[in-house]
């Protein structure tokens, strides 16, 4: 085996360790929801984005209502010190334990999210560009080497 064989051999095993250790931050492989804070008593927060992934994850106990996904509440909202109320937006995962109204009698439920993670969108966003350069940097270089290597062949 030659040194050049060694080398893409390591940086393709390199490279897929990234994708799984970093799946959460690639697009395709994430199951994330993001939302930002209502400062009021309906909902806690509006769903931004992942209103599709949120429906798979409700169970089919849940499925029978019908939960308007455009908000949901927490069991435990979110806060942080540079952010008490949680109207930042953030990227949770979790999920789906049951059903809220705004009011007693109301037929608009909303789902019931325990928050397993969660991230500020905007450091979470410095991270995902950081990894993303990182490993398209790592596939340039490795794809030279394997071109170059098929040229010497």
């Amino acid at each position: 085996m030659t040194k050049r064989q060694l080398t893409i051999i390591i940086g393709s095993i390199i490279i897929l360790t990234q994708v799984v250790l970093f799946k959460n931050y690639l697009p395709f492989l994430s199951n994330k929801i993001v939302v930002k804070g209502i400062s009021c008593t309906c909902p806690d927060a509006e769903v931004m984005s992942g209103e599709t992934y949120l429906k798979t994850i409700t169970p089919d106990s849940l499925k029978k209502y019908d939960l308007n996904y455009s908000e949901i509440y927490f069991e435990k909202g979110i806060s942080t010190s540079y952010d008490p109320m949680g109207v930042h937006q953030y990227i949770v995962s979790g999920q789906v334990i049951g059903k809220e109204s705004i009011s007693e009698g109301d037929e608009n439920y909303y789902p019931l999210f325990r928050i397993d993670d969660y991230y500020d969108e905007f450091l979470y966003n410095i991270f995902k560009w950081f990894i993303w350069g990182l490993l398209l940097i790592e596939s340039y270089i490795l794809y030279r080497l394997v071109k170059r290597k098929m040229n010497d062949a």
